[in-house]
């Protein structure tokens, strides 16, 4: 029985027993050998454009130090890549060796595609009112007036020019050649002519690019300093790091010893900080968001997605005479930043000057501005403009509707509850507001016309005047 106990103790006391793991900081850029694609091209074909994005941005990220094909030719003096139009991967190794590089990048497009289309109100109005086969008659015979009227040198929709891009980028291991990652490329635009959507999608690409070549070589960094909610990390503008970089801080990661078998178990993670200065060696920031203690020697890793929009759920109460009652769902662009927009759509009701109760929609937008921002909780000053579709009947019967336009000043208090979910606090003024006619309308599409409302008495008015609350529920993704 003692023997039972006395081992048991000390499983579990070796597995207790760990030690902490220092960050791997990035501190040294990732040298990376570009090959290009068959010389004998044009220099505008698009695997030669891509692979130049892939380099500029590559370059332009801070972390990579590239090498492409005008740099080779000059390390290896006019040399081997003189001697064939195309680099064959027999020797990738040669070249890397030259270069002093351990993994090599090259593009290979998987399809490309532009063709004129049509515009997607083309006639659309007066096709709805056509029968199938009257549909069928009529689309061939304007395709072929189409074709007939357009000279053999141009052709049709050329100024809607859809461009569809499919492309892989492959990262190889140089001393080996095998395939260490391949992360594929798509974008596509509809619009202008061939140049300008090609031009379109080439920055949806070079957007996609940027995302996946920091996702191959994510920046990690160290808490060097804590000041209240001001952080120090190592690292700076020498490896590409920028103002407005959102870190996530971690706990350090623990080795643990299971009888002959280690085992690493990661670090948790304890908050959020956003850049706001950089030095060439290390920056500044400040903790947007935290759920535990941030300390000195935590580990720090970049964010590749990190959100840009907030979404939630909102009600809403008028306090005074209007009875404004609404609810519905928001978002907010750029949670983090001192300044933000936030957008609304919902619906509900509001009692007009007849007493009765009026249904409504609403969409509209505003700005919200941080002045006190903490890694907790924040207080916002609000600026609002609600566009509310009121609709109720007439005294005919007809269901009439009016467009009532305010606005709304505001305070707003943003409590953090864990790490994705916050509960948003806010009161305010509304202004009356103003708002248009109360009109009907009879007949469908094009016959349809707008009258103005009956009423055997006097108008009924609406006020959306007074004090408000409003609480919301607001959700941040957070991987």
């Amino acid at each position: 029985m003692i023997k039972h106990i006395v081992f048991y103790f000390l499983f579990n006391f070796s597995f207790l027993v760990s030690q902490a793991i220092a960050p791997e900081v990035t501190d040294e850029k990732k040298r990376l050998l570009v090959l290009t694609a068959d010389e004998s091209k044009p220099d505008d074909a698009l695997d030669r454009k891509i692979s130049k994005i892939v380099a500029e941005t590559a370059s332009s990220l801070g972390r990579y130090e590239v090498i492409d094909r005008n740099q080779l030719e000059s390390i290896i003096n006019e040399q081997a890549l003189q001697q064939t139009g195309i680099i064959a991967e027999s020797d990738i190794i040669k070249l890397g060796g030259i270069a002093s590089a351990k993994e090599a990048m090259k593009v290979q497009i998987t399809l490309y595609s532009q063709k004129g289309v049509p515009p997607e109100d083309d006639d659309d109005d007066d096709d709805d009112d056509r029968g199938f086969w009257e549909m069928v008659v009529y689309e061939s015979v304007k395709g072929a007036i189409r074709l007939a009227t357009t000279p053999k040198e141009e052709e049709p929709y050329a100024n809607n020019m859809e461009t569809i891009i499919h492309a892989d980028i492959i990262f190889l291991d140089i001393e080996s050649g095998k395939t260490l990652n391949t992360f594929p490329i798509s974008a596509m635009h509809t619009g202008g002519s061939r140049g300008e959507s090609l031009s379109k999608a080439l920055t949806i690409v070079r957007w996609n690019v940027s995302r996946s070549l920091r996702e191959l070589y994510t920046i990690t960094s160290e808490v060097l300093d804590v000041d209240g909610s001001n952080v120090t990390l190592y690292l700076g503008s020498e490896m590409g790091v920028k103002k407005g970089i959102v870190y996530e801080i971690s706990r350090l990661d623990k080795k643990k010893k299971l009888r002959d078998r280690e085992v690493i178990i990661p670090g948790k993670s304890v908050g959020l900080v956003r850049i706001d200065r950089v030095s060439e060696d290390a920056s500044t920031g400040k903790i947007v968001r935290k759920w535990g203690r941030v300390k000195e020697g935590y580990k720090a890793v970049e964010m590749i997605h990190p959100p840009t929009v907030a979404s939630g759920l909102y009600i809403s109460y008028n306090l005074e005479r209007s009875g404004l009652d609404r609810g519905g769902v928001s978002f907010q662009l750029k949670p983090f930043s001192r300044w933000s927009f936030n957008g609304f759509l919902g619906g509900g009701n509001i009692i007009d000057s007849r007493n009765r109760r009026d249904g409504m929609l609403m969409f509209g937008g505003g700005f919200i501005y941080r002045f006190l921002y903490t890694p907790k909780f924040n207080l916002c000053a609000t600026a609002d403009i609600p566009f509310n579709l009121v609709f109720r009947s007439d005294d005919e019967g007809h269901n009439v509707s009016t467009m009532l336009i305010s606005s709304q000043l505001g305070l707003q208090t943003e409590i953090m509850l864990n790490r994705k979910l916050d509960i948003v606090f806010q009161a305010g003024v509304s202004s009356p507001g103003v708002h248009g006619n109360w009109q009907y309308t009879k007949g469908d599409g094009d016959d349809s016309k707008s009258f103005d409302a009956e009423w055997n008495n006097f108008e009924p008015t609406l006020d959306a005047s007074g004090m408000y609350v409003n609480i919301s529920i607001r959700f941040l993704n957070i991987d």
